[in-house]
């Protein structure tokens, strides 16, 4: 069954405080398999470089910064699409002074 969320209702919070600083987070979706999560950086903050044992899609809605996938880097827009896949080494992090905003799908199920 089907749920509506309104996102003005939820906080935000820390996201990965491990491995990141100044990472916030709403939980969009936490399903088998997948996790989504709508996710702010604040300015300066961001993601150290890490693996995780799950892939990520990375969709950045506003904002700018850099996004760094094996030994690549690209810069931040919004409408970059980033694939990561499980154990691969990536970041990301704001090097603006706005926030930067994005959706993150965690996925852990094979295609």
């Amino acid at each position: 069954m089907g749920f509506i969320t309104d996102i003005e209702s939820l906080a935000w919070e820390s996201v990965r405080p491990d491995i990141a600083r100044d990472v916030l987070g709403k939980p969009l979706l936490r399903s088998e398999g997948i996790k989504m999560v709508l996710t702010k950086i604040l300015p300066g903050g961001g993601f150290e470089a890490h693996r995780d044992a799950y892939g990520h899609l990375l969709y950045f809605l506003e904002g700018s910064g850099i996004v760094g996938v094996g030994s690549e880097e690209f810069s931040i827009k919004p409408g970059l699409v980033v694939q990561v896949m499980a154990g691969e080494e990536h970041f990301y992090r704001n090097n603006s002074g706005k926030e930067l905003t994005l959706i993150s799908a965690n996925i852990t199920v094979e295609p």
